[in-house]
């Protein structure tokens, strides 16, 4: 029998290899194997299974089959692929993406001392006695006890000398938590020696006290089946040590046993019944189903505070009443605990969650209990997570729900696979024969553009749960409040007004500026130089908290300059406009309140953003200061105004969707104003309050911006009407970077011709040493989207054959 086998590894083609005749009975596609790839030995996922021996190749056997119950499924498999194909990367890159990193074994290094006696070095001698001590050592261990910075020559030599030996260990990585448990010895048989052992323990105190806090938390004694009691629980109850209880067992009154737990706390807590929906929800319900009948894909646009998810809530429970699987799906990590709450109330412990902040230990649990296996709590039938929850092991699925469909956050920008969340879903769902939900207030121009033209279904909610009243939105004129001179700091007087309003009536304000940090950049005022990222081409944005400037695409970071660099010149100024900076603003003009900061830099772990939702949702934060985080479907009873503190940094971005973008964002914070029973206020502070977005935005007109975006885009081939690929090479040396830009520009112009837009700089046009450049590709409807792709892998392929180009980076960026 042979196999081939997906790696976790960026590999053209899947791997080839033979299956032992002892396991040829066992092994099933997407079971997991240990394989050895260029002497190292990695877990893989059997893809096909066949009886013709592959030629002209010889081919290795497995080592091991790691559990003969399949690791991944078949649907898993089949949407691998499909994302291997649509977002041109290799299918071990999304099973690097897919897998929980303790399910990926890979095997490390170890040097050990050989029984050869040769002459040593005093270089090598360091080597030998650290190795010797520690008798078996991985590079990087040896590395961080080494005093020297470069040992790999001298441990070349030492190999070749045969003074060390090599081996490679395969290291399990998840481990599960186990529990101990504390019972009566086998050999206590009856209460006659029980008695004999109490009296035999009269002189030692604390093992007595030990026996009989264990017989008091036992109801009946049973000699067959002692009850069994949690170490932790008997040593907390009876004040005594591990030390004592040890003692009691090696003179046979106690035994204990392990046992696997979990690490997800489940408890048993009260559900509440489902709230009834109001007549405009109950209609936008009945219409999803009737859509539902004959598309596989809804969208539903709703107004803020609609209760879009009491719906959502209606459809999960009649996906289980069928016995179905529900995804659901949330653009931001930090909303999903939010919505956990909120599900757990309805469905108890059915819901699970998953993102790629979760444990690593938690998320292979998760994954076995979506597989079926090893699972310590209820089976999920509801998972709520951010986008990598898509790769979960689903075997029933019935409903993907995407909410907040419009969001950016969807799309992976980083590593591949770069696919985007929400396209993925609606595969997903066509392979599981499911139905996909796509919800938000502000929906996307292709989503909004598919359901107008019939390809999805089309729902509409647009009156606020309660019959609450829209907040009521206006703009401040920056630049008439400068010339009045009556701005105060970043706040013109409107703003203020309704905010020394709200907090006079011990209401709560939301600020919006997308700018994290104090200034986005410092600047010399004698001679105007900028400090920059010594790695990048980008300026340093200064934080106080930590008094450093800060690169935030690699992270480098220096004290802040006291004098300019240049010119020695001691005035420095910090420019532009940040979170930290509205904070100590805001502590000047209103100094009682009680304000904190929700941006990325604040809110770094799961605690943090629990306590700041927290204290917000308890009133004991007056101002609430965030960066897009805060637009993402938070909801405060007693929030009265929203403050957008510039709009024009949003409308004046260089990309074709940053209107839409800035409309989202703009409509999608001011939302969080006025909602259940009051009427909100949100001030939209700008240059140009004519601009026809913040007009829109204004008078909660979407389908008007939807109208003149569609009309730009056909104008000038953007998507809906055409597909773009974006190539983005890197390099360290600049002329390379150009030669190979040129090289792949060239050949795609053959075949798109003037579509092909570029080479050009981006705006960072160096990150970390690498320089950048980017090239766009624009495909329209009646030109084949795969022969396009296979011509660009054609041109990659030809590219990275030729010795100079082969250390030139090639990332694909479809539907960017």
């Amino acid at each position: 029998m042979y196999i081939d086998v997906i790696l976790p590894l960026a590999l053209p083609e899947n791997l080839t290899y033979s299956v032992p005749d002892a396991l040829i009975a066992e092994i099933n596609v997407g079971c997991s194997v240990v394989v050895y790839v260029q002497n190292k030995m990695y877990s893989a996922i059997v893809q096909k299974i066949y009886d013709d021996e592959p030629k002209p190749f010889t081919v290795k056997p497995i080592i091991s089959l790691i559990d003969k119950k399949p690791a991944v499924n078949r649907q898993q498999l089949d949407f691998w692929i499909w994302i291997s194909e649509y977002y041109i990367c290799t299918v071990g890159e999304v099973m690097n993406a897919a897998l929980p990193s303790r399910l990926k074994l890979q095997s490390k290094t170890h040097f050990s001392v050989s029984d050869c006696n040769v002459d040593i070095t005093g270089r090598e001698a360091e080597l030998y006695s650290i190795i010797e001590r520690e008798k078996k050592i991985t590079l990087h261990q040896l590395i961080k006890k080494s005093a020297k910075k470069t040992i790999i020559p001298t441990l070349k030599t030492m190999l070749e000398k045969e003074i060390i030996c090599v081996a490679e260990d395969i290291e399990i990585k998840y481990k599960p938590k186990t529990k101990t448990l504390v019972k009566l010895s086998k050999t206590i048989k009856n209460e006659n020696e029980l008695n004999e052992k109490i009296n035999f323990l009269k002189r030692a105190k604390a093992q007595e006290k030990l026996l009989i806090y264990y017989l008091s938390l036992s109801e009946n004694i049973d000699f067959e089946n002692p009850v069994k009691i949690p170490k932790t629980l008997l040593l907390a109850e009876s004040r005594t040590s591990s030390h004592v209880l040890n003692t009691c067992i090696e003179k046979q009154i106690f035994e204990t046993e392990e046992i696997e737990t979990g690490r997800i706390e489940t408890e048993n807590m009260e559900t509440y019944a489902l709230k009834k929906l109001t007549v405009a929800q109950q209609n936008a319900l009945d219409e999803i189903n009737k859509n539902f009948e004959t598309k596989n894909t809804v969208l539903l646009y709703g107004v803020t505070s609609s209760g879009k998810t009491e719906i959502y809530f209606k459809l999960i429970e009649a996906q289980l009443q069928r016995g179905k699987q529900v995804l659901f799906l949330l653009p931001e990590i930090a909303i999903t605990q939010q919505l956990l709450v909120r599900l757990k109330k309805v469905f108890g412990n059915k819901v699970g969650i998953y993102h790629s902040k979760y444990g690593e230990n938690e998320r292979v649990e998760v994954y076995n209990n979506i597989l079926g296996i090893k699972s310590y709590s209820q089976k999920y039938f509801i998972v709520t997570g951010a986008r990598s929850a898509l790769f979960l092991p689903f075997s029933n699925l019935g409903m993907i729900i995407v909410d907040e469909e419009h969001d950016p956050s969807y799309k992976q920008h980083d590593i591949a696979p770069l696919y985007n969340a929400r396209d993925a879903a609606i595969m997903l769902a066509q392979i599981h024969g499911a139905k996909t939900l796509l919800g938000s207030t502000t929906p996307s121009v292709e989503s909004f553009y598919n359901a107008r033209r019939g390809k999805f279904g089309l729902v509409r909610l647009c009156e606020r749960f309660g019959k609450a009243l829209p907040p009521k939105a206006e703009t401040a004129n920056i630049l008439s409040a400068f010339a009045k001179n009556q701005m105060n700091g970043h706040f013109t007087k409107p703003l203020l007004d309704v905010m020394f309003t709200a907090l006079k009536n011990k209401e709560q304000i939301i600020l919006f500026q997308n700018r994290r940090g104090f200034a986005p950049y410092l600047q010399c005022d004698s001679c105007g130089e900028i400090p920059r990222c010594k790695n990048c081409n980008v300026s340093l944005t200064y934080h106080k908290s930590t008094n450093n400037l800060r690169c935030h695409y690699c992270g480098y970071s220096v004290n802040l300059y006291m004098r300019c660099e240049k010119c020695g010149s001691e005035k420095l100024s910090k420019k532009g406009l940040g979170t930290e900076k509205i904070k100590d603003e805001i502590k000047v003009i209103f100094p009682e309140s009680r304000t904190a900061i929700f941006d990325t830099d604040s809110i770094r772990t799961r605690n943090a953003y629990m306590k700041t939702m927290t204290d917000f949702e308890n009133h004991e934060i007056d101002i609430l200061i965030g960066t897009q985080m805060i637009s993402k479907g938070l909801d405060f009873d007693n929030v009265s105004v929203v403050g957008i503190l510039n709009a024009d940094s949003m409308l004046n971005f260089s990309d074709f969707r940053a209107h839409e973008r800035a409309f989202q964002l703009m409509t999608q914070v001011g939302g969080r104003a006025g909602r259940r029973d009051k009427t909100g206020r949100i001030i939209i502070q700008t240059c140009n309050p004519e601009n026809k977005t913040v007009r829109d935005v204004i008078d909660n007109r979407y389908e008007n911006l939807f109208d003149r975006q569609i009309a730009e885009r056909r104008e000038f081939c953007y998507p809906p009407f055409f597909r773009l690929i974006n190539i983005t090479l890197k390099h360290k040396d600049i002329n390379i970077l150009n030669q190979a830009a040129c090289k792949i520009a060239c050949s795609m112009r053959t075949f798109l011709g003037e579509y092909v837009l570029g080479p050009e700089y981006p705006a960072v046009d160096k990150i970390r040493n690498e320089f950048i450049s980017s090239i766009l590709l624009k495909i329209n409807k009646k030109t084949s989207l795969v022969q396009t792709k296979k011509m660009l892998k054609q041109c990659i392929s030809h590219l990275q054959a030729e010795q100079v180009f082969r250390q030139v980076a090639v990332q694909i960026n479809v539907d960017p």
